[in-house]
């Protein structure tokens, strides 16, 4: 599920997706203006709460943009802005979209997305009109219109803020029908229901209830001496010395991993109801970096299984410790910090997918309460919280996490009933051309009807707060996962350089890699953590090269190489057979001492030769007692299969093996730097051509091909870069809001110069 801000200033750009959020509202928040779920209207007799579903941003400029990919439900370009009495000139156009998408195997995401107040055709200059596409700025005028499938790409432009009274702003929603917010929401208060939803995502939550046992010490660290973890092939890890006891209270613990750094928060509930976090969170610097030695010294008998335990809290795949147990150090009261071990089942699992409630999240339906027919709020809690949140922080960050059921505002079908009591003696409309002047300004603004939308009540979120949610998921749909297929490629070889297409991914009804695979890639990326764009982009950018473009899962002239029969295989080609046998016992598999270090003997003699001297006879199965048809077994399984039969671990193999190494070797220490883009034109066959590369990506890709080069930038000795960069390009304009470079030498959130947006 890829989803973005609707501006996307290069100075929002964060990889702390808490500052990014926070730079987004105070760069265009309007204060006290707007706000989210309710909006105090002012009246002779007091402020009146009016349901708001959305909230005012402030445009500064920027384009709005596409959050997702979607299409287009219904559209309002006008030609002028109106005008309401003494509030001012105000914009109708608008822009609604519907957006059908995935945060999980079994989690659909169906939402709409709504940019209202877009600025009309006379306010906007000659070069914004030329931004908008064509189906809207062709189509000026009053008029709802329903443009039938229209596709948006996430981050299109869709207009500019119009003016909303006073202010350049534009009205931002987000919401769901009823049976689409159910299929998404979970109420992680009914803890007896489940155990948390499997196709998990985000942080890891755990609920601990009172009297456990915290430690001092990690109870797998050494007894004397410092207190560290000890790598198998190096280490030490340090760990900080925590203290003894017992939590007195439930206690709810969010642990995320993220940039490297581990980060625990505890919360507990507060009288009269909320939560609030206990102390500050605690931190691990560099703890995620070091999974893969954690896991490998913590879980020996299989540390695949030990990774989810450590990342996910809990063990969703095939691979088994005989080690359950999950020591984390946790905060249990303000002072004391302690190792505490949230693998037992009275331990409660849970991700973000469960919407944890002590962070805010709750659902509230206007339908529960009096006078549910009008637009005005009688929902007595949510009220309490809208007027705690002016002095409140922690009221208004549940403010953020509330969704709330409630009629459209967008919707005149029934005016007389919604605003009924604004129409009573003395209040603000009960004068009968106050009336009719607020009808027709309404009327102007409505389109609920007429867009075919088949609920009047819908459940609204905080917009930003939905989008800040669904960032975490990192789930890639078929349509987003087809568009990564660059159009074309750069390929160096004996002509020069080359500028290729690439084929489209569709065969007929032969089934394709991506089609077969995309279920495991997205299983392998949640349990190694390959879930932001650019850790992403880093991923695809070396793997969509070494398939081929997702055709095979078999390096190119494999069995004739020197060093077959362990030439690479996987979507980041396991090869070599030391690694071969690392991925083995990472896995939990048995490989005999003397056979892995016989097989690795065999490649350094061939590998201490000159290359037109090397050959693979010394490196035949026949040569090595010890490899049995398991062993041949396994190393096949890394090949997957495209045939009708497939078994689960020719499903797992291709993908885990890449998320094996992709730990093992650090890419997400490269990937998570700065991707500083450069554009560079290289003369080819065909012409002038383009490739966007980054130090970032070089690194990054080096680490798995050529770790002595990870310093020697842009070096020739790392095998097909240019093809590489070719898909890291497209990958990043896809997955991330990461500026592209322009021929000016400028920033633009644009597609990649010279290549195409795959349609599949």
């Amino acid at each position: 599920m890829l989803i973005s801000y609707p501006f996307l200033s290069a100075s929002t750009l964060h990889d702390d997706e808490d500052r990014y959020l926070a730079q987004v509202l105070s760069t265009h928040g309007l204060p006290n203006e707007g706000g989210f779920p309710v909006s105090l209207l002012p009246t002779a007799r007091g402020d009146l709460p009016c349901w708001h579903g959305g909230i005012h941003l402030r445009g500064g400029g920027e384009p709005v943009r596409a959050i997702a990919d979607g299409t287009v439900v219904a559209f309002r370009f006008a030609a002028q802005a109106e005008t309401y009495g003494t509030l001012g000139p105000y914009d109708t156009g608008f822009v609604l979209l519907r957006h059908e998408t995935q945060a999980g195997e079994q989690l659909p995401v169906v939402f709409y997305s709504l940019y209202m107040h877009l600025a009309a055709q006379d306010g906007l200059a000659a070069d914004r009109l030329a931004q908008l596409p064509r189906w809207l700025r062709e189509q000026p005028g009053p008029e709802v219109r329903r443009p039938g499938q229209q596709k948006v790409w996430r981050k299109d432009v869709l207009g500019f803020a119009g003016q909303l009274y006073r202010h350049e702003a534009m009205h931002f929603e987000v919401f769901m029908l009823d049976a689409d917010f159910r299929r998404v929401w979970c109420n992680s208060r009914d803890l007896t229901a489940r155990n948390g939803r499997v196709d998990g995502f985000g942080d890891a939550h755990f609920v601990l209830p009172a009297g456990q046992a915290f430690v001092a010490r990690h109870p797998r660290a050494p007894a004397k001496g410092a207190h560290r973890i000890d790598f198998p092939l190096g280490g030490p890890f340090p760990l900080p010395v925590g203290e003894a006891g017992s939590n007195p209270t439930e206690l709810f613990v969010s642990v995320g991993l993220h940039g490297g750094r581990r980060t625990a928060q505890t919360y507990r509930a507060v009288p009269g109801g909320g939560h609030e976090p206990v102390g500050a969170p605690v931190v691990q610097d560099g703890f995620e970096y070091e999974l893969w030695g954690l896991a490998s010294a913590l879980y020996p008998d299989c540390p695949s299984a030990g990774l989810e335990w450590l990342r996910l809290g809990r063990v969703v795949g095939s691979d088994r410790s005989t080690r359950e147990e999950n020591w984390q150090l946790v905060r249990y009261s303000e002072t004391a910090v302690g190792y505490v071990n949230l693998a037992p089942a009275a331990i409660t699992k849970l991700s973000d997918a469960d919407f944890p409630h002590w962070q805010g999240w709750s659902a509230r339906d206007e339908g529960q309460a009096s006078n549910a027919a009008d637009g005005l709020c009688d929902d007595a809690p949510t009220l309490a919280l809208v007027k705690a949140a002016s002095t409140n922080p922690l009221a208004a960050q549940a403010l953020q996490h509330l969704v709330c059921k409630a009629p459209s505002e967008w919707d005149d079908a029934d005016l007389e009933a919604r605003y009924a009591r604004l129409r009573a003696p003395g209040q603000a409309l009960a004068a009968p051309d106050a009336w009719e002047r607020f009808r027709d300004h309404v009327a102007k603004m409505a389109f609920w009807s007429a867009a075919g939308l088949p609920e009047r009540s819908v459940w609204h979120f905080h917009p930003l707060r939905f989008i800040r949610h669904f960032r975490k998921s990192g789930w890639l749909t078929r349509s987003e996962f087809f568009q990564l297929r660059p159009s074309h490629t750069l390929r160096q070889d004996k002509k020069g350089m080359l500028w290729e297409k690439v084929s489209p991914w569709t065969a007929g009804n032969k089934v394709l890699l991506p089609d077969r695979y995309l279920l495991p890639l997205n299983q392998m990326m949640r349990k190694y953590g390959i879930v932001s764009g650019k850790r992403q982009a880093a991923f695809f950018g070396n793997s969509i090269q070494e398939t081929i473009w997702m055709r095979t899962l078999e390096e190119s002239g494999g069995p004739t190489l020197w060093y077959a029969p362990w030439f690479g295989r996987g979507f980041l080609q396991l090869t070599n057979p030391s690694n071969y046998v690392a991925y083995w016992r990472w896995r939990g598999r048995p490989v005999s001492d003397s056979l892995a270090l016989a097989l690795k003997a065999a490649y350094d003699r061939i590998c201490a030769l000159p290359p037109l001297k090397r050959g693979n006879a010394d490196l035949q199965d026949s040569n090595f007692p010890g490899l049995n048809a398991q062993h041949l077994k396994w190393r096949e399984d890394v090949q997957g299969s495209l045939d009708a039969e497939v078994s689960n671990e020719q499903l797992l193999a291709p993908t885990d093996s890449a998320g094996f190494y992709w730990t093992q070797l650090k890419m997400p220490l490269y990937a998570d730097a700065e991707h500083v883009m450069e554009r560079v034109v290289f003369p080819t066959t065909a012409g002038e051509k383009v490739l966007y590369r980054s130090p970032a990506f070089w690194k990054a890709s080096a680490a798995v091909n050529l770790p002595a080069s990870i310093h020697n930038l842009y070096s020739r000795a790392l095998n097909g870069f240019e093809g590489r960069c070719s898909a890291y390009g497209v990958a990043m304009a896809v997955l991330t809001e990461v500026p592209l470079p322009t021929t000016d030498g400028g920033r633009a959130q644009v597609f990649p110069d010279m290549y195409e947006r795959a349609l599949k």
